[in-house]
């Protein structure tokens, strides 16, 4: 088989944007040659396989949409040989891609998990026919492979977007979450912080063989975890977040990022009023008006599908690996197009005889650039890895999902957004709320009120603090819960530092949203919240917490780190004596 359109560089830019148009019809003597690629698909019984279905769809979805669109393959038509495998057999991958390799291809896509995946890159490598992953996978350094490219963000990168985010936010501690071994190969970054960087982490493995993760959310939440980073797939994250909705979980004081590139997918509409901190990343380059249609055409076609199993998915979403693949086949198809005359003939695995043009091909894809529907694409020539790419930050708002921020590897971390208006005032976002006030018994401020019943709640209480919290709640439209401190000091430090009472809640911001004690908790307050010292001088005072947004991406999450540039800002109301 030979291809009419040689170019004589090594190297070329392919923008997908001009098949985005009417297809034209080609000529009648337009002679067509066949580009023949194989794909290789898992299915399985029960909630996965309309995950497993989704990338055949999005195979066949891109072919079709290279043979409309004569300007992108003017003399080509891709015809394909769709192989399906079950879950976790690499015997049967290998057979399935030795059957295609007979046929005659030109690259195979897929499979896309572990085992079956470095069967069918073995069996390439052998025979010197490019293998196309789409999935994460670990390369070891040792790998001598080399006919492959993964379209897949390098981990190694990803975690580096993982630690300039959690350095960003100043975190001092988090938890990381896992889901299998492979997490800490990702994480890797991450986990290795706390020899370079001023953070304490706590690592946790989700449960085995189990989607009930409310055990581990029940210890993390009774720990007073609040940073916590998740790195598990979409359909785990989305049993994550109903079960943390559950567990009281979904609240201002905590902060979730998740590491899959598919959280933007997921039906976060629970979830958008809950005021809990939710980041993650993104690749699909949503913002781009071509992409937008094809993802819009993509959605159309998928919902004319029969409905799926309950996945915590959007209806029609377009997932990262149906735009991996998609992208996957534009950049084949056209390489094979535009590459200097080559024939492709029947490969037989037994014999050992390779692909002559296979090298070739394989280079001519490795130096290729792409702008798809996941960015920018460029591959690391030696490795065949996808190690410059960029990423979009998104965090839940109370209108969905937001872009708030970019990352790429050469210009790290840029947040993007940017305040609104005059910004949130702390009087406004105390309206509807309801607040616990943690004090201590000093008369006349706070005082348990006497009477012949038995009271309870608020109702057990007088004082001139008291007088001044209900008027507050009266102006500012709040409820609030009084609560006495554990231990009824107003906080005091031990010799290593560390302080108790109501000066140890309010660093904590965890049983509490305000405080409210007599004139003997400023100085406390001043000294260790590093408050103005202005606070010195105050009687009765009233403190309340309002965490503003810096930036605002990070919602009103309460912070532990009270140093004077951590973003929380001290409203105070107070009467002097």
């Amino acid at each position: 088989m030979e291809v009419s359109a040689p170019i004589s560089c090594n190297s070329f830019y392919l923008p997908i944007f001009p098949i985005l148009g009417s297809p034209i019809p080609p000529p009648n003597h337009t002679q067509f040659y066949p580009s023949f690629t194989g794909g290789i698909f898992e299915y399985a019984d029960g909630p996965n396989a309309q995950v497993m279905n989704a990338e055949e769809h999005a195979f066949r979805f891109s072919a079709n949409i290279i043979n409309r669109n004569r300007t992108l393959l003017p003399n080509t038509t891709l015809t394909y040989d769709i192989q399906r495998i079950h879950f976790h057999d690499s015997f049967e991958a290998t057979k399935k891609a030795c059957d295609q390799l007979a046929l005659g291809v030109v690259a195979i896509f897929g499979p896309s998990q572990g085992s079956c995946t470095n069967a069918v890159q073995s069996i390439c490598n052998a025979l010197e026919v490019p293998h196309i992953q789409l999935r994460w996978k670990h390369h070891p350094l040792d790998n001598k492979d080399t006919f492959y490219v993964n379209l897949y963000p390098d981990y190694a990168s990803l975690s580096h977007a993982i630690l300039d985010l959690v350095q960003y936010l100043k975190w001092r501690s988090a938890t990381v979450v896992y889901d299998d071994s492979t997490g800490l190969i990702r994480l890797q970054e991450l986990i290795m912080a706390p020899s370079r960087y001023n953070i304490r982490l706590k690592i946790r493995q989700l449960p085995v063989d189990s989607d009930d993760s409310r055990p581990l959310l029940k210890e993390m939440k009774r720990g007073r975890e609040f940073r916590i980073i998740f790195d598990c797939s979409h359909t785990m994250a989305a049993q994550i977040l109903k079960q943390a909705m559950a567990m009281g979980m979904m609240t201002e004081y905590y902060h979730f990022i998740f590491t899959t590139l598919d959280l933007y997918a997921l039906d976060l509409e629970p979830y958008r009023y809950s005021g809990v901190n939710l980041t993650g990343f993104r690749i699909l380059n949503v913002d781009n008006p071509h992409v937008s249609a094809i993802v819009e055409k993509w959605s159309m076609e998928r919902l004319q599908a029969a409905p799926r199993a309950e996945s915590g998915l959007l209806d029609g979403v377009m997932m990262t690996d149906a735009a991996l693949l998609y992208d996957a086949v534009h950049i084949v198809s056209v390489c094979y197009q535009r590459a200097p005359q080559m024939t492709v003939n029947s490969l037989q695995c037994h014999r050992h005889k390779a692909w002559r043009f296979g090298g070739r091909f394989m280079n001519f894809i490795k130096e290729a650039q792409w702008e798809g529907l996941t960015g920018r694409i460029v591959f690391n020539k030696t490795s065949g890895l996808r190690t410059d790419f960029d990423l979009d930050i998104i965090s839940l708002k109370e209108d969905g999902l937001e872009k708030v921020g970019v990352w790429s590897p050469a210009d790290g971390l840029n947040i993007t957004e940017v305040a609104k208006g005059r910004g949130p005032n702390v009087t406004d976002s105390l309206t509807n709320r309801s607040l616990i006030v943690t004090t201590v018994l000093e008369e006349p401020f706070v005082m348990f009120r006497k009477s012949d019943r038995t009271l309870y709640g608020n109702d057990r209480f007088e004082g001139y603090c008291i007088d001044l919290l209900k008027e507050l709640a009266h102006i500012l439209g709040f409820s609030y819960e009084i609560r006495l401190v554990e231990d009824g000091k107003y906080g005091a430090q031990d010799d290593k530092g560390q302080w108790n009472g109501m000066v140890k809640e309010l660093i904590d911001h965890v049983s509490m949203d305000g405080s409210t004690g007599g004139p003997r908790t400023p100085g406390r307050l001043s000294q260790a919240l590093s408050a103005p010292q202005s606070w010195a001088l105050l009687g009765i005072l009233c403190s309340f917490e309002s965490h503003q947004r810096m930036p605002q991406l990070w919602g009103k999450a309460p912070t532990h780190d009270t140093s004077p540039n951590s973003g929380t800002q001290r409203e105070t109301c107070h009467c002097v004596e």
